[in-house]
């Protein structure tokens, strides 16, 4: 589940299916993306979707889902698409819209990701042989391969080792955090460019950017000091 600001609302983006997301009205109960025709579901079985939706997240200005999600066997397929075509132009946006995109190169769907900025969003994987990478894709930049299916192009990769850890970011550079504290990384070469030893967060505010770690009887924070505060 996601959400969002639209119209003035809070809406919720999660999913009435394993293939299928709606955007509820979460005052109202609205469903605001309803796809059954007047006649019945024939439209619906136009657009037959044979995907299984991961993890959502909004982009920093809300405009844009990110799905972590898969296809069978299972093989990693994150997509993006537009949020204000989904609700102001076409219900079935999130399936195949003129705004949606893939990214299949990479094998894993659960693996950590975070948005950058409205332009960049760094996604991490692993491959058969228990290799790491981080690819970093440009939602904006996509190229029609066939019919009908758009590629998400990638403007960076670097390897980074498989582990236990989290994503989180500054607004201008990749903050990882594992067992040994959190590293700051330049987006586009994979460098660190500082770290903070010991200090592993589990969250952050999407508004002032602090990433919160929780102890047993404590709590640790801290600010990048340049934030961008996120829309939602």
């Amino acid at each position: 589940m996601a959400f969002a600001e639209h119209g003035g609302r809070t809406v919720a983006v999660h999913r009435t299916d394993w293939n299928r997301l709606d955007v509820t009205d979460l005052a109202s109960g609205e469903v605001l993306t309803a796809r059954d025709s007047p006649g019945g579901n024939e439209e619906d079985a136009e657009h037959d979707f044979d995907y299984f939706h991961g993890a959502l997240s909004l982009s920093p200005d809300g405009t844009r889902v990110y799905d972590g999600g898969w296809v069978w066997q299972p093989w990693g397929m994150p997509a993006v698409w537009s949020l204000t075509a989904w609700l102001h132009d076409n219900p079935y946006e999130s399936e195949d819209g003129p705004s949606y995109a893939v990214y299949p190169e990479v094998s894993e769907w659960n693996r950590p990701m975070v948005w950058i900025d409205d332009g960049r969003i760094a996604v991490h994987d692993r491959d058969d042989a228990g290799s790491g990478t981080v690819h970093v894709l440009d939602p904006t930049s996509t190229e029609l391969r066939s019919p009908g299916v758009r590629w998400i192009k990638a403007v960076a990769t670097f390897p980074w080792p498989v582990g236990d850890f989290g994503f989180f970011t500054d607004g201008e550079h990749l903050l990882i955090a594992d067992e040994a504290g959190l590293q700051g990384v330049d987006i586009t070469s994979g460098r660190q460019v500082f770290a903070i030893d010991g200090f592993r967060p589990a969250r952050q505010d999407r508004h002032t950017g602090t990433l919160i770690q929780v102890g047993s009887a404590s709590a640790r924070l801290w600010t990048p000091p340049k934030w961008t505060a996120r829309a939602c």
